[in-house]
This record gives C-alpha cells, sequence and structure tokens, in this order.
C-alpha cells in the first residue's frame, strides 16, 4: 500500500489549538484507566489489535504496573498521572512496535479501510490532523468540533472498521483491544512531539515502505512552523 493516504481536500485548514489549559472543565471517564473529556479537545490515541501482544507480555505488564500502583496508591494528582503515562505507554509502544500477533493491518486493503472509517466525518464531526496505521496498532492526532465526545468517536471508529476489515479478510471475532489510550494536547510543543511521533514511528519500527499507512492534513505543517519557527517539516 502507499505510505501516504491520499486526499482531495479543498476545504480550509482548521485551526488545532484545543489545548488542555487549567481553567478548561473536563470530564474524567474510567474503564481500566482514567480518560480525560474535553470538548473541541486536542487528542493523540492510541488504539491497538487484540491479539497485538502475547500472554506472557501481558502477565509481565501487569505485574510491573501492580508493583508501581502498590507505591503510588491513588487519588493520584495530575503529576502522578503523567508519570503512569510515561512509564507504562513507553514500555507498551516498544512491545507493539516489535510487531506481534497476525498484524492484519499490514494488509494494504485493510489498512485503506480503517483509514477511509477515520475519514468519513473529518472536517465535519473532528478533524484529524496526523495518523499512522501501523501493522498492529494506530496513532491518531484530531481535535473534535462540537459535541462530538472522544469514546462514543472511538467506538465508532472501532465497531466499523471491524466489521469490514473481517468481512474483507472473511474471517468473524474480535479484532480490536477494548481499550484506548488518550493523551488531551497540552500546549503547541505536546502538539509538535505527538506530530513528530506518528511520522516518525515507521522508521523506530524498521518499517518499509508499503507496511504503514501515513496521513497528514493539508496546511498542518504550515501550522506546526508558525507555533515553533524551529520545525524541520522535512523530518
Amino acid at each position: 500500500m502507499d505510505d501516504e493516504a491520499s486526499h482531495s481536500d479543498t476545504k480550509e485548514s482548521p485551526v488545532y489549538s484545543g489545548f488542555l489549559e487549567p481553567s478548561v472543565e473536563v470530564d474524567v471517564t474510567k474503564r481500566h484507566m482514567p480518560h480525560w473529556q474535553l470538548d473541541g479537545g486536542l487528542y493523540f490515541v492510541t488504539w491497538r489489535l487484540a491479539d497485538s501482544l502475547p500472554q506472557a507480555l501481558l502477565r509481565q505488564w501487569s505485574e510491573e504496573k501492580r508493583v508501581w500502583l502498590q507505591r503510588h496508591p491513588k487519588p493520584w494528582d495530575a503529576h502522578v498521572l503523567e508519570a503512569y503515562r510515561r512509564e507504562f505507554p513507553r514500555r507498551m509502544e516498544e512491545w507493539l512496535d516489535a510487531g506481534h500477533g497476525e498484524c492484519v493491518l499490514r494488509v494494504p486493503a485493510c489498512a485503506e479501510i480503517l483509514a477511509a472509517t477515520m475519514r468519513r466525518f473529518d472536517g465535519e464531526r473532528y478533524d484529524i490532523a496526523s495518523f499512522v496505521i501501523m501493522p498492529n496498532h494506530v496513532h491518531a492526532l484530531f481535535q473534535l468540533r462540537g459535541g462530538t465526545k472522544l469514546e462514543p468517536l472511538l467506538q465508532a471508529w472501532k465497531g466499523v472498521s471491524a466489521r469490514r476489515i473481517n468481512e474483507r479478510l472473511g474471517k468473524r471475532g474480535t479484532l480490536w483491544q477494548q481499550e484506548s489510550r488518550d493523551t488531551s494536547i497540552r500546549d503547541a510543543e505536546h502538539l509538535v512531539r505527538s506530530y513528530v511521533y506518528t511520522l516518525e514511528n515507521p522508521e523506530k519500527a524498521r518499517l518499509q515502505k508499503g507496511e504503514y499507512l501515513h496521513y497528514e492534513a493539508p496546511g498542518f505543517r504550515e501550522q506546526l512552523r508558525a507555533f515553533r519557527g524551529d520545525f524541520d517539516a522535512g523530518r
């Protein structure tokens, strides 16, 4: 598959500025981890295929998390929550980049199905800045519009794409891990770092052209240059 999602956008580029400010009211939802729900917010979200991590690694993950939680009992303040997200997501990303599982998103048609699903209401209910579809997981950077809520949106993306990908592969059953990891973008520097992560993740995972699909919104790099003059758009 082409590593860059095609597009024919002619709409005016949105302004990506829905940063998480200390004074902004947020809703906090919980499943297995806290989720910050910010109206009109900018998010960097990661989700993965259900078979993307072997059980042995998941058991290791659970044990390390158990020890960490014993040392950091709740309630957490914002600093401890950020430390949690730095410690455990980092190791998870290393395992995901190792390419465990069937990696059905390496199949070009499957990646295109997911990309089309995500872009179905782009510019109407949300504005996608960038995403990268890896063989067994996805990173997406986007801003919500109006009353669009994060959790229902992610559930819709997963549900529609799972049905269509399973149909394409002639399979049944669970495709996606239920839990997603979302981070509210705090400021312009955080936005730049998140974008660069989507751009560089395929190289970090040593993927070849055609093994991943990357998309970025027209005009987005120009906004990043406005935020940070030394931004290297050639990376």
